[in-house]
């Protein structure tokens, strides 16, 4: 397999997940080496979903928190200066207590780092992950690539397509010695596609988390790109998510690597994982 990176990429509701987890399925059956990470995990090259300290503030952190010093540690990754912190893991509810709410306030996405904080720290984590990753190894990315920096760059930062694109080619060649193939997933009806997830990813106790279309519906709102365009409500998600699928696309048509885009109008989930397997293998 001369592919050892494969990135699966899609607007919510595409299939991504399920997609990702039958690829890993299908490598293993095959007796090849894989690690698969999906949206929310401890992750070895994205850094949604982390905090980032100053290393000086994560020594008084420990000291101030005992009760969580271990699994915080568990959770840490450990640079010079800085220490970046998984901490969906830690178990806490969003704004259970001032832990929560500091590494929230401390969160890499949705504008809190400046931008060129950003790109740095991307560049040079996708850049160590693909020099040492092992040979006889292939991972598996999950929404890593596209859908959380282009989510930042147009939600947060309001750059334009060129600019996007540029870094986002920026981004791939750090491990273009793994060769990486692209595998995008998409729905011609995005506002069909939406309203299905919504309808879907209904939360089970509603006092600790809501439902994940009132999470999207306030992320566009407080995003810049959701203010300066005045987005508002269900359709202003509907408006975000095709504003990032053409940026996404035009990204796609762009990137030096493999790709492959797989339409799924129908929902037919084992006719796609079909079609990406062929991609995958051709």
């Amino acid at each position: 397999m001369k592919n050892r990176l494969i990135l699966i990429e899609g607007i919510p509701g595409s299939g991504k997940t399920t997609t990702a987890r039958k690829v890993k399925e299908y490598f293993e059956d095959r007796g090849q080496k894989v690690k698969l990470f999906t949206e929310g995990d401890a992750h070895p090259a994205d850094m949604a979903w982390n905090a980032y300290v100053p290393i000086n503030e994560y020594k008084v952190l420990l000291e101030n928190n005992p009760k969580y010093a271990e699994i915080i540690k568990q959770y840490a990754q450990v640079e010079k200066e800085y220490v970046l912190i998984a901490y969906t893991k830690l178990g806490l509810t969003p704004g259970e207590n001032e832990l929560m709410k500091y590494f929230e306030e401390h969160e890499i996405y949705d504008g809190r780092v400046d931008l060129e904080t950003f790109k740095t720290l991307h560049l040079k984590r996708w850049q160590e992950f693909g020099e040492n990753l092992d040979d006889d190894t292939i991972v598996v990315f999950e929404c890593a690539y596209l859908q959380n920096h282009v989510n930042e760059l147009m939600g947060f930062h309001n750059k334009e397509v060129d600019f996007i694109v540029d870094y986002m080619i920026s981004l791939i060649k750090t491990v273009e010695k793994l060769n990486p193939k692209l595998v995008y997933l998409t729905q011609q009806n995005i506002f069909e596609t939406i309203d299905r997830v919504a309808k879907e990813r209904v939360s089970p106790d509603k006092t600790k988390w809501q439902d994940w279309i009132d999470l999207v519906t306030k992320y566009v709102e407080n995003s810049k790109y959701g203010r300066i365009n005045e987005l508002k409500g269900f359709q202003g998600v509907i408006d975000f998510f095709e504003g990032r699928k053409k940026i996404e696309l035009a990204v796609i048509e762009k990137l030096p690597i493999e790709k492959a885009i797989i339409d799924n109008p129908e929902y037919n989930w084992d006719e796609v994982l079909n079609k990406v397997l062929a991609a995958i293998e051709n």
